[in-house]
C-alpha cells in the first residue's frame, strides 16, 4: 500500500511538472510545400504512432473530413466554436523531436486567412489552448502507462528480491539441520566407537574361549 501510495504522489508530481513544462508556440510551420504560421506543442513519453492517432481522433470530434497524405494530417471543414462560428481547414504534422519527445505542429485555416497572433490574439489563444490542453492530455495518458510499466518492473524486483531472500533463509535452515545432523552423527559416532571397542574386547575373549573349547574336544578319545 505504501508503495502504491508513493507511485501516486510521484504520478501527481510528474503531472504538475509536464503541467508547467508543455507549452503551446506560435512557429512557421511545413506542409508538404506549403509553409504556414502555425502553433507547435510537445507531447512526451509517447511515440508517433499514437499520438498520430490520438490528434486525428481530436480533429474527428469537430465534425469535419480527416484525411492524410505524405505526412500531413488535413481536418476540412472543421466546427471549432471556440475560434469561429465559421468551419475551419487545419493542417497537421507530427514529428519525432529530441529524447523522445513528439511535436505537433498545427495551422488554422480561417478562410483566407492563417490564424496568427498578431491578426487574430484572442482566437489564436484559444486554439493555442487547444494544443497545450491535448498534449497535457495525451503526455499524463503516456505517463500514467509508464507508471504502469515501472511499477510492474517495481513488483517483480520485489518479488523476485523476496524469492531471493527466502532462499537464502531456506539455506541457512538447512545449514543449522546439517550442523545438528552432524552434531548428532558424532555423538553417535563417539558411542558406537566406545561400543565397538568394548564389543571387539567381548569378541577376542569368545574368541580365545572358542578356541580351548576346541582344543579341549580334539582330546577326547
Amino acid at each position: 500500500m505504501k508503495k502504491l501510495f508513493l507511485l501516486f504522489v510521484f504520478a501527481l508530481i510528474a503531472a504538475g511538472v509536464y503541467s508547467q513544462k508543455i507549452e503551446a508556440k506560435e512557429t512557421s510551420g511545413k506542409f508538404g510545400k506549403e509553409n504556414h504560421n502555425a502553433i507547435v506543442t510537445t507531447v512526451y513519453h509517447s511515440n508517433l504512432k499514437d499520438v498520430e492517432k490520438e490528434f486525428n481522433s481530436l480533429l474527428k470530434d469537430y465534425k469535419g473530413k480527416i484525411s492524410s497524405k505524405k505526412g500531413v494530417i488535413f481536418g476540412d471543414d472543421l466546427l471549432i466554436t471556440s475560434i469561429s462560428n465559421n468551419t475551419i481547414d487545419v493542417y497537421a504534422t507530427v514529428t519525432e523531436g529530441k529524447d523522445g519527445e513528439v511535436n505537433v505542429t498545427a495551422a488554422f485555416d480561417l478562410g483566407g486567412a492563417f490564424l496568427s497572433s498578431q491578426m487574430h490574439p484572442d482566437q489564436f489563444a484559444r486554439a493555442s489552448q487547444i494544443m497545450r490542453e491535448f498534449a497535457l492530455k495525451i503526455t499524463e495518458k503516456a505517463y500514467a502507462e509508464f507508471l504502469k510499466d515501472e511499477e510492474k518492473k517495481l513488483n517483480d524486483a520485489v518479488k523476485e528480491h523476496e524469492k531471493m531472500v527466502s532462499t537464502k533463509d531456506g539455506l541457512i535452515k538447512d545449514n543449522e539441520d546439517y550442523k545438528k545432523r552432524i552434531e548428532d552423527n558424532e555423538k553417535e559416532i563417539e558411542d558406537l566407537t566406545k561400543k565397538i571397542e568394548e564389543k571387539g574386547a567381548l569378541v577376542k575373549e569368545q574368541q580365545t574361549a572358542f578356541e580351548k573349547l576346541k582344543n579341549d574336544a580334539s582330546q577326547i578319545k
